[in-house]
């Protein structure tokens, strides 16, 4: 037993973008599966993910607050929980539904996916890179593991895990860049610091040279 009823309007209605609707052709029964059957659900989920009108199907649902189906792709409880956290914005609504689905049409099977997925070029000159985060910190769990986004790039970038704490390098003045060549790690940073240690060393031995090779000429 489902919430479709099959029933139709009296009155033959406009055409709109339920003309165009993968579902026109299809069992209405999918999409309104029992309660609980994630599986059927996940199901009606993928045949709108194909949809050519997805997002008006999500708009139509949740601008007249359908409280059961699978609509546009949301479920029951994606839609509930947008209508309990806002009022839906005619012009940013189909942005919206495509965040709250990004993951489930594109799922991130690795950890380049997921820098492909999450970074994007800053505006500040110099070839900054900024991590969509979903939380203040901006770390995340992948595959049991936890990662930062600087320890992301790094990984990626240099084929290994960073040693210690990933910076910004001293010459990276934007903070929330994750760009890995503006990063360093541990080892990193301490081999940068011998080598100018080993470089202010040797200047002063050549300066110190310079005028006994003065006086020997």
């Amino acid at each position: 037993m489902t919430n479709y009823t099959g029933s139709t309007p009296s009155h033959p209605r406009k055409p709109d973008w339920r003309d165009n609707a993968t579902c026109a052709s299809l069992d209405p029964e999918i999409w309104f599966p029992q309660p609980g059957d994630t599986a059927a659900v996940h199901e009606a989920k993928k045949a709108c993910f194909g949809c050519p009108v997805m997002t008006d199907c999500a708009r139509y649902a949740l601008q007249t607050r359908q409280m059961t189906g699978v609509w546009g792709g949301l479920s029951e409880q994606q839609r509930n929980t947008l209508l309990k956290r806002r009022t839906p914005d005619p012009n940013t609504l189909d942005a919206v539904v495509h965040q709250i689905l990004r993951e489930e049409m594109h799922p991130i099977t690795s950890l380049r996916d997921l820098w492909e997925d999450r970074t994007y070029p800053l505006p500040d000159p110099g070839g900054h890179i900024g991590w969509r985060a979903d939380n203040e910190s901006g770390s995340f769990n992948f595959q049991g593991h936890r990662y930062t986004p600087k320890q992301v790039a790094f990984l990626l970038d240099r084929g290994h895990k960073a040693v210690g704490i990933v910076r910004r390098t001293p010459e990276c003045p934007v903070i929330e860049c994750v760009n890995p060549r503006h990063l360093a790690d541990g080892k990193e940073r301490f081999d940068r610091k011998q080598a100018e240690q080993r470089a202010a060393l040797a200047a002063l031995e050549a300066a110190a040279a310079e005028p006994v090779e003065a006086l020997a000429s």
